[in-house]
């Protein structure tokens, strides 16, 4: 079984994929039909791209008739009522996918099995957005909420073992409350959402409103099981003694059938090959967990020398692979677990004055970004997740902010791998009931993925919330102090933005963008931690113009799409620079918003929905390195300062600047030896103020150290600060913001 999200589209008519399995029963429909005349819903996916087909409901009666739970009722799973008409000049566009939701979208899977009696069957999922309900041979299995964490069903009782199975799959994600006389800048808060899905869901800010992601977008597979075996995924933990010199191991394991086995575990480092532990012991003193076949066991053990994970800017990201086997008495192999982990200590200080973490030990300033893969992030796989997490590497950043919602598996791993770090929202943004029964599914869903991504040693904290507007409210209360239990390895915030959460420190800034103003407003303020800030502006003209529906509501800002861009630019260097400034007196670093647009829109991304850089990278590129030099400035020059985030002192460098007037003179420069040390933020020289507006200068800048240039940075004409440019809005609204000039 296959399908998922609507993907990335090539915006032409797509056609049926033969090898999907609704492509028989949709061709079976679809003869009918062509005799009545009668449209209905199609099967358009990431994999399979359908046009709009016609289907008749009695056929899809025989066809889909099954032995029904309590909630559906004696009625046929489909219906004429839910058949709807799906056409669109662009699949991607437009109030006619809102027919992906009105009906439910059912897959078919047949197979056949040659089992023994005794073998356990288990039916496994990765991903399903966003209700399911399952069928098997006609025997309702259950149900599942959520679109992001893997589930199963046991299947022993009703699988046919020596022959054919028939698998069916409702899978529905509706609509929720219209907006009121569908008021176009009311989306956001006006559109009551009763789903745990962020900003994959129509009511958010960054997707068409009028489509909402649903279907079976990751695998489906059996799992069969021959006698003893793990009853669950076996549970791996340490703790770091005081000098993170030594890792105290712990193992769970649920086991089936326990009788006369042992278990062998290892640990490899994945860097050198090398086997660090290995243990091979009896699984013996076991206790019931009152099912006569299971039995739990807990083995420990001790590692020494320990590598530790880093960011890739404070060191090397180790990592290990650690491999639980269990074996029978003559060494065959019954069953194996395996799982990447590394080893790290992660801590936030929090108080009044000062938010900052802390990572082995050791202050962390964060220089981070703000990410969406995609659209739909069904269309994501591992070398679109490497590419991006590289380009993230590269222009200097450290962390990633996952902003309300779930990424793909190898995104995680990916992260471990480069050294990257993770803040990782929760799906709780904006609107949502403030109920009991929500605040509970709510938690019910997100543990769901913390448990699944808490093994990561890249994710440093989760955030339950964000820009709440009350803590106090059921959801948010009863979810942080959830995730608190169930994950005590790392930070958690209440909420990004919190205005009720002062110790947090975790703010949010567009002065001089959406909040109005001007960026250089920002001078003489201070920020804890700043994790959004950014400008949005259009991608590359040239790609726009392949997509008519939104090149032509940009043309009132044509004219202008250079000046939006060096807008974006200077905003961004500003924002940084400023930062980097004050690090940690108070500052503790920043997300930029956002690394790259997932629409083919004016967004807030340095890099646009092709992948091609806009102007905003050049800043990034300028102040977001781990070594830069950097100049206070507004209406006139205050100071020159150096910054180191390295774990690990630069020594003696050689410093300098030089200023030049419009002509070229040079009006002032100067250059000394200094020792850099780790991890720090030195002023290098102060101004006296008569080098002031008014007039035109260029200021150049640099690092180096034995004729090897660390960093560099310039200025031209330093006092020139660009205005918002006419035409380009001011505020983020769902018409005129992420979506500029398109509705």
């Amino acid at each position: 079984m296959g399908g998922g999200h609507i993907s990335r589209p090539d915006f032409g008519m797509p056609q049926p994929d033969p090898a999907h399995p609704l492509t028989e029963f949709y061709c079976l429909l679809q003869r009918a039909l062509d005799r009545e005349g009668v449209f209905a819903l199609p099967a358009l996916y990431a994999q399979f791209r359908a046009p709009a087909r016609r289907i008749y409901a009695d056929e899809a009666a025989d066809f889909l008739t099954l032995l029904p739970d309590e909630e559906e009722g004696a009625s046929r799973l489909l219906a004429p009522a839910q058949l709807q008409l799906l056409y669109s000049e662009h699949p991607y566009w437009g109030r006619e996918l809102r027919y992906f939701n009105d009906a439910p979208w059912w897959y078919k899977k047949e197979f056949e099995l040659s089992l023994d009696a005794t073998d356990r069957v288990e039916l496994c999922f990765t991903n399903v957005d966003y209700y399911c309900k399952i069928w098997l041979n006609g025997v309702y299995l259950g149900s599942h909420e959520g679109y992001s964490a893997p589930f199963s069903f046991p299947l022993n009782e009703v699988v046919q073992r020596n022959g054919k199975n028939r698998l069916i799959v409702k899978v529905w994600s509706p609509w929720d409350e219209k907006v009121a006389g569908d008021r176009q800048e009311e989306r956001t808060g006006a559109v009551y959402r009763n789903m745990v899905k962020g900003t994959y869901e129509h009511s958010d800010t960054f997707i068409q409103r009028d489509v909402n992601p649903v279907g079976i977008y990751g695998s489906v597979s059996l799992r069969i099981q021959k006698g003893t075996g793990f009853a669950e995924n076996p549970e791996f933990s340490y703790q770091l003694d005081e000098a993170l010199e030594r890792a105290d191991l712990h193992l769970q394991v649920k086991v089936r059938r326990p009788e006369a086995v042992s278990l062998r575990w290892s640990i490899t480092d994945c860097f050198t090959g090398v086997v660090v532990l290995s243990k091979n012991e009896e699984l013996t003193g076991v206790q019931p967990c009152g099912d006569s076949e299971l039995a739990a066991a807990c083995l420990d053990g001790t590692l020494s020398n320990v590598r530790l994970w880093n960011t890739w800017d404070k060191g090397t990201p180790f990592v290990y692979r650690v491999k639980v086997t269990l074996c029978a008495k003559n060494g065959t192999v019954l069953d194996a677990y395996e799982e990447t982990t590394g080893f790290r200590k992660i801590e936030m200080q929090r108080t009044p004055e000062m938010t900052k973490f802390i990572l082995n030990g050791k202050d962390f300033y964060m220089r981070g970004t703000a990410y969406f893969p995609d659209v739909y992030v069904s269309a994501m796989n591992e070398e679109r997740y490497r590419r991006d997490l590289l380009q993230i590497k590269n222009s200097g950043f450290n962390m990633v902010r996952v902003h309300v919602h779930v990424d793909l598996p190898v995104f995680y791993e990916l992260c471990d791998e480069l050294g990257l770090g993770i803040m990782h929202d929760s799906e709780y943004n904006w609107t949502h009931p403030e109920d009991e029964a929500f605040a509970d599914r709510f938690v019910h869903i997100y543990l769901e993925t913390v448990d699944m991504l808490k093994k990561h040693p890249s994710l440093f904290c989760w955030i339950c919330m964000n820009e709440p507007g009350d803590l106090t409210v059921s959801t948010g209360a009863k979810l942080f102090a959830a995730v608190c239990e169930h994950d005590p390895s790392r930070p958690v915030i209440k909420g990004s933005f919190c205005v009720d959460d002062p110790d947090s420190g975790d703010s949010h800034n567009y002065t001089g963008s959406l909040d109005g103003g001007h960026y250089s407003d920002i001078y003489g303020t201070t920020e804890k931690m700043n994790t959004e800030f950014g400008f949005d502006a259009p991608p590359c003209i040239d790609d726009l113009k392949k997509m008519p529906p939104v090149y032509r509501r940009l043309q009132p800002i044509l004219d202008n799409l250079d000046s939006i861009g060096q807008y974006q630019y200077h905003l961004l260097k500003y924002y940084i620079e400023h930062y980097r400034m004050q690090k940690y007196k108070p500052n503790a670093g920043y997300v930029q918003f956002l690394f790259n647009d997932m629409c083919p829109q004016t967004f807030y991304g340095i890099y646009d929905y092709w992948g091609l850089p806009k102007k905003g990278l050049q800043a990034v590129l300028e102040s977001n390195m781990p070594v830069g030099i950097f100049l206070k400035f507004k209406d006139k020059l205050d100071a020159i300062y150096a910054v180191n985030d390295y774990s690990c002192a630069l020594g003696i460098c050689r410093v300098g600047y030089s200023i030049t007037d419009e002509t070229g003179k040079v009006v002032a420069e100067d250059a000394k030896d200094i020792n850099i040390k780790e991890d720090s933020l030195t002023k290098l020289w102060e101004f006296d103020g008569t080098i002031h507006s008014g007039s035109v200068y260029n200021v150049a800048l640099w690092i180096e150290q034995d004729g090897k240039l660390l960093a560099q940075n310039g200025y031209h004409d330093v006092f020139y600060m660009p205005q918002h440019t006419p035409g380009h809005p001011t505020y983020m609204s769902h018409e005129t913001g992420c979506r500029i000039y398109w509705a």
